[in-house]
């Protein structure tokens, strides 16, 4: 009995052997640390860290000499995580003493520039066309520059580093290593503005680009002498523009830049109408070159070689050098480079007789990331893809295949028919691809509701219904840059092949699109809970020992999952307290209320610009505050610039109800152009929005009875003029505190409303975004304002009322420079007005 009871005892889980993914992990830490601290710290940490990594690295000599195993491998990790601080402040901090963007402001102005084009130029085609789009977006050609010079007077000043290079139109005619000149506008690349909008500035700065520019014809962009078609990455630039000319020329005309988007990752290509279908329905990493592409790529090269009268060694050689190539050509981003090295050491482990440790070969490819640039690190993308093979990872180790156990019914098995037996095994391929896809997608929805704020149920069916047509694509534009060019008709039906499945695949992404329920958005948990929650998944796959017993698993999970919503909004309106917020949105306007019920109410909702870049900038404010839901909106006038984002807004919140001035629809007031205001109500309509008018004497209702929203113009009848002059003005009341928001007043209303009584007001949104036109003198007088919010970015033009305001005792913000700028007023306190840029 006691031998029964000693073998009933299962033994305990032993923790696998992964020096490589603890060094990963301990070089990531290190590499998160010096971003934290430098967004604290003012000083250089370059030497401390170096210092610390010796200390470490010795500690670890002792320790080994004298034994102690654990102590030296300790030492070890903290070294790594010295050396990956250290690594990150050199490529983060340590710039050239000319790079060009010391002489970069963040107000664009005139340069000339002589440099070498570093990467080939990509072309992105116009915007999409919409009513609601005020100026046309042209077509954009992009690359990189290397800076030799720039013009300083008559005279030049030697200059270095990376910029970006940006240019209106086609550029022809120049290619990698070419030296031009270069007639531009010079910039530093745009710091976000308002709360929970992307950092361009600190992506450009990950890739060593701490300055753009921008020239607005091709002309602008003269080459003075053409680079030598030989060189380190001429026989890539070759192969690459060989690939690219075959695909094109063999596929439907339709389907080009689908097929050179997901075989040589060019998605600059592409309209942004697919870019988001793919991205609503989670199915992007089918359209991107990711680690799948080189791993089928591998596959097919593997299966193709076989018919061929080689040795293995010979046929292993022929599958890595492709594999290698194909990496090199598309470019080594963080997947490509996960993707390769994965392949790469996992048949070396193959050939040379072992089993290749797949977290050791995963943390390889993480310090090879790393080494290549950490600031990769905090890249949705790289997060996205090594976090995916992670869990496949984990995945391949239960065994969930439907392989019967039993040997007599494998046995059984392998005497089935040839045709049963493939049925058999298309069935267990589709079972594995959707369990593979539902425990990939549920795994890493909490990442990606942290970056892109939106959930994707319709990437775990789409995944295995349209990753089979990937890979027939792939596979057939392989055929026709290797076998199709010398025949011709072989080379046209792969092409067709590869185009139509293609355009198959984003027929089915199109198509869920649409479904109801395919996508929603939300605001996500907070970061710190996303740390947490993957910090502890970590280390429950690393230390298999410390896992409890799955029924406090599972609480635990529940428990944090619950945390994660309760933490989202959690504080986000303190009791008693009104919250105004103007946002950073270019020429445009958007001032989110935020009630001390709860409640939020917009007034007005766009941008000049792009109506998708409003609506992200208004979503992202609005989620990084845990807002899910518009109480009410309301539409100042008709002008494109304030209400351009609410088609889209109507496509991430819910929306309660939308107010308008009695003249938002008037042919008088707009001109006789009713183009984007019945595209607007069409959007209203279709998502079954009421569209109330309100005016002059009109309240709108709110759930805080000390809170008060008056309308005080137009007149019901409205103006024979304009839409400007028929701006609803709102005035909202709190605790003794008033803030008005006038639209775009001007002529002949402002007079209007200027012959009334006189209304003092605490905070004032400038009429026109402080145009002369909307008497900033008469206005300052009339309501005494004492902070002026500026919404639009033309200093040069509102100089005069800017000092008409000031003059008038007025403190004066402006969103262009200072970004959002958010005003509290709390019951029986001062009133607090702070700017997104001085946080």
């Amino acid at each position: 009995m006691e031998s029964l009871d000693a073998t009933a005892e299962s033994p305990s889980p032993r923790t696998p052997y992964r020096p490589l993914a603890w060094l990963a992990v301990a070089g990531g830490l290190g590499v998160a640390a010096d971003h934290a601290l430098h967004s604290r710290l003012e000083a250089s940490l370059f030497g401390v860290w170096w210092i610390g990594a010796v200390i470490a690295l010795v500690c670890a000599v002792c320790a080994g000499r004298r034994g102690g195993d654990r102590a030296a491998a300790a030492a070890l990790l903290v070294a790594a995580g010295w050396i990956g601080g250290a690594w990150h402040h050199a490529c983060w901090n340590e710039f050239p003493a000319g790079d060009l963007g010391r002489f970069a402001r963040e107000e664009s102005a005139p340069a000339c520039v002589v440099g070498v084009l570093a990467d080939r130029v990509k072309v992105s085609p116009p915007g999409d066309r919409s009513p609601l789009r005020a100026m046309p977006a042209p077509l954009i050609s992009e690359t990189t520059l290397e800076v030799e010079q720039i013009r300083d007077g008559v005279g030049w000043r030697t200059a270095g580093g990376l910029t970006r290079l940006r240019v209106a139109g086609e550029l022809r005619g120049v290619g990698t290593g070419d030296r031009v000149v270069v007639f531009a506008q010079l910039a530093r690349p745009a710091p976000p503005l308002n709360p929970g909008e992307y950092d361009w500035a600190a992506h450009e700065r990950r890739f060593r680009r701490n300055s753009e520019l921008y020239c607005e014809h091709p002309r602008c962009v003269t080459v003075t002498s053409a680079a030598p078609r030989v060189g380190r990455d001429a026989p890539l630039a070759a192969v690459r523009d060989w690939c690219e000319q075959q695909l094109t020329a063999n596929v439907p005309t339709r389907d080009a830049p689908l097929v050179l988007a997901t075989l040589l990752g060019d998605q600059e290509r592409l309209s942004e109408s697919t870019k988001d279908a793919f991205l609503n329905t989670g199915a992007i990493h089918l359209l991107v070159v990711s680690g799948a592409h080189v791993a089928l790529l591998a596959g097919m090269v593997w299966w193709i070689v076989q018919g061929v009268p080689l040795g293995n060694a010979a046929r292993l050689g022929v599958m890595l050098a492709t594999v290698a190539i194909y990496a090199l050509v598309v470019g080594l981003q963080p997947s490509v480079t996960r993707a390769t090295i994965l392949t790469v050491m996992t048949v070396i482990a193959l050939v040379s007789g072992r089993t290749p440790s797949l977290g050791n070969i995963l943390g390889l490819a993480a310090l090879a990331v790393l080494a290549l640039n950490p600031s990769e690190l905090f890249r949705a993308g790289t997060q996205f893809s090594f976090l995916a093979v992670a869990i496949l990872f984990v995945l391949s180790r239960w065994e969930w295949r439907g392989e019967p156990r039993d040997p007599l019914r494998r046995m059984i098995v392998s005497y089935y028919s040839w045709p049963r037996r493939v049925v058999r095994r298309a069935g267990q391929a589709v079972v594995a691809m959707i369990v593979s896809s539902l425990v990939v997608g549920v795994a890493m929805a909490p990442l990606v509701a942290y970056h892109f704020h939106i959930v994707t149920p319709a990437g775990i069916l789409l995944t295995p219904l349209a990753g089979p047509l990937i890979a027939v694509a792939l596979g057939a534009g392989l055929g026709v840059v290797t076998i199709g060019w010398f025949v011709p008709p072989v080379a046209w039906g792969l092409g067709w092949v590869c185009g139509t499945s293609l355009h198959l695949a984003e027929w089915l992404v199109q198509f869920a699109a649409e479904i109801p329920g395919s996508f929603f958005y939300t605001a996500g948990f907070p970061g710190w809970w996303s740390l947490v929650f993957y910090g502890v998944a970590g280390l429950w796959i690393a230390l298999p020992c410390w896992r409890p017993r799955w029924p406090v698993q599972t609480s635990a999970a529940l428990v944090w999952v619950a945390i994660g919503y309760a933490a989202i909004g959690f504080g986000r309106v303190a009791p008693d307290t009104l919250r105004c917020t103007f946002l950073a949105m270019g020429h445009g306007t958007c001032t989110v209320l935020e009630l001390p019920s709860g409640q939020t109410v917009l007034y007005d909702a766009g941008s000049l610009g792009s109506p998708e870049a409003a609506t992200k900038s208004i979503a992202a404010f609005l989620w990084s505050r845990g807002i899910n839901r518009i109480d009410a909106i309301v539409l100042s006038h008709a002008d494109i610039d304030h209400y351009n984002a609410l088609p889209g807004l109507l496509e991430r919140f819910p929306i309660d109800v939308v107010y308008i001035s009695p003249m938002m629809f008037d042919p008088v007031a707009t001109g006789g152009d009713l183009t984007a205001p019945n595209y607007l109500r069409d959007c209203l309509v279709a998502a079954g929005i009421p569209l109330r008018e309100v005016w002059m004497g009109d309240r709108l209702r709110t759930a805080d009875a000390d809170v008060t929203i008056e309308v005080h113009h137009p007149p019901r009848e409205g103006l024979m003029a304009r839409d400007n002059a028929n701006s609803l003005l709102l005035a909202i009341e709190f605790d003794g505190r008033r803030i008005l928001l006038p639209g775009d007043l001007e002529s002949p209303g402002i007079e209007q409303v200027i012959a009334d009584p006189a209304l003092d007001c605490d905070i004032l949104l400038a009429p026109h975004h402080g145009s002369p036109l909307s008497d900033p003198p008469g206005f300052a007088a009339w309501c005494t304002p004492e902070w002026v919010i500026f919404s639009g970015g033309e200093r040069d033009r509102t100089m005069l009322s800017q000092q008409s305001y000031q003059h008038a005792g007025g403190v004066v913000r402006r969103t262009a420079v200072d970004g959002a700028i958010s005003c509290i007023v709390r019951r029986q306190a001062a009133l607090d007005v702070s700017t997104h840029r001085s946080q």
